[in-house]
This record gives structure tokens, C-alpha cells and sequence, in this order.
């Protein structure tokens, strides 16, 4: 290859080939994935599409939580893709939340984290799933809806950083115990985008609040599917 734009700017290089590395370490792969032949390869084909700053810690969380194994190239730069697509999208509507400022607010941790970064990786991909081509914008906006209600019902904090206004409600358990009320939420989730993470969040819950329950949640996400 005579055109190596990793020798024109090899920090560039380095930073992106340092980020695969990360990757590599929180996913499975095979004996031959993640070699430095193959590094090199990534490394040069992204650098033709992403600047530097498209390769942070909040990328990495986003890709590495959308693939089990190392993905291929395509699917790689698709994610990075979206990521960054979405990050420049919210800096440009200035919705992204304060890092530092004068606002004090303490920094989302926990499960409250995990509602904020469900309801981001939504809003990043429009509320479409990865096996839909697209999504009606009346079901877009339901499904953006009722993350938000359920968000509000289990982490205010969560809440009141996505919208900035007050959740006015107290965390409310009673959902996980109620086993209809449990059925329709998971099912909702299981047509819905990101069904793992929320699969995840509700069996840590129901766990918590109404092991009783494990069984519902166990119906609509099998362990092993």
C-alpha cells in the first residue's frame, strides 16, 4: 500500500490502534483476531473516516456493549459510526449533558448510569432496533416515551439528567412484583431496540425487588438466547 495515511499521522494511528486494543480486551475473539497485522489494517482503514476524538472511552462502552465477539470491519466502522454521528448531532442541539460547570450536579453512577446510557444509545439510533430497516416516527416517539416514563419511575436522577426538570415521583418498586404489570413492560422491551440492556437492568431488579418474578423475566429473555 502505497497510500498509508497512518504514516502521515501516526499519533493518530496510535490512538486508534491503543482504543482496538481496549476493544479486544472486553469482547471474545478468536486465536486470529486482535493480531498486529489485523490491528494495523482497522487502524488505517478508520483513520480515512474518524478524526481522533471519535475514539473515547464513551465510544468504546457503545461498541463494546453491541458485540459479543470481535466484530468485523464493516460492522465496526457502522458502530463507530453511529457513535460519533450522535455525538456530533447532540453537541450541535446542545443536549449532551454538562461534564463540568457551574450546574454541581453529581455525576450519574450505578443503575442510575445504566437508565441514562439506555435511554442514550435510543436516542442515538432514532429508537430503531438493530433487525429493523426502520421505525414508524409515531412509534419512534412512543417507544422514547415510555423509556422515559419507566426511567422516571426507576431512577429520578437518571430522569432529571436526560430532561433537566425535576421526576416528581418516588421510585416505585411495584412494578417488578406486579406480574402483569412486570409481563407488559418486558414485553414491550422485547419489540423494542437494546433488548439487553434492559433485559439486564430487569432481571438485576426483580432479583432485588420480586425474585418470585424470575421466572416471567426468564420466559421473555431466555438466558441462553
Amino acid at each position: 500500500m502505497t497510500d498509508l495515511r497512518s504514516t502521515q499521522n501516526p499519533e493518530h494511528a496510535k490512538h486508534i490502534a491503543a482504543w482496538l486494543r481496549k476493544l479486544g480486551a472486553l469482547v471474545r475473539r478468536n486465536a486470529d483476531d486482535c493480531g498486529p497485522d489485523q490491528m494495523a489494517i482497522y487502524a488505517e482503514m478508520l483513520i480515512r473516516d474518524y478524526q481522533r476524538a471519535a475514539f473515547t472511552n464513551a465510544a468504546l462502552h457503545y461498541v463494546a456493549e453491541a458485540c459479543e465477539w470481535w466484530p468485523s470491519y464493516a460492522v465496526l466502522r457502522r458502530l463507530v459510526g453511529e457513535h460519533w454521528d450522535a455525538f456530533q448531532r447532540n453537541r450541535r442541539d446542545s443536549k449532551l449533558p454538562q461534564i463540568t460547570g457551574t450546574s454541581g450536579r453529581k455525576p450519574l453512577e450505578g443503575t442510575d448510569l445504566q437508565w441514562r446510557r439506555y435511554f442514550d444509545r435510543g436516542e442515538m439510533t432514532n429508537w430503531v432496533g438493530a433487525d429493523e430497516a426502520g421505525v414508524d416516527p409515531n412509534e419512534q416517539r412512543s417507544r422514547r416515551d415510555r423509556a422515559l416514563s419507566l426511567i422516571r419511575q426507576q431512577s429520578p436522577a437518571a430522569f432529571e439528567d436526560i430532561t433537566g426538570k425535576p421526576a416528581s415521583e418516588p421510585v416505585s418498586n411495584a412494578m417488578w412484583a406486579d406480574p402483569i404489570r412486570l409481563r407488559r413492560s418486558l414485553d414491550e422491551a422485547s419489540r423494542g431496540p437494546f433488548q439487553g440492556i434492559f433485559a439486564q437492568m430487569a432481571r438485576s431488579a426483580v432479583a432485588k425487588y420480586a425474585p418470585e418474578n424470575m421466572t416471567i423475566v426468564d420466559e421473555v429473555f431466555p438466558k441462553n438466547a
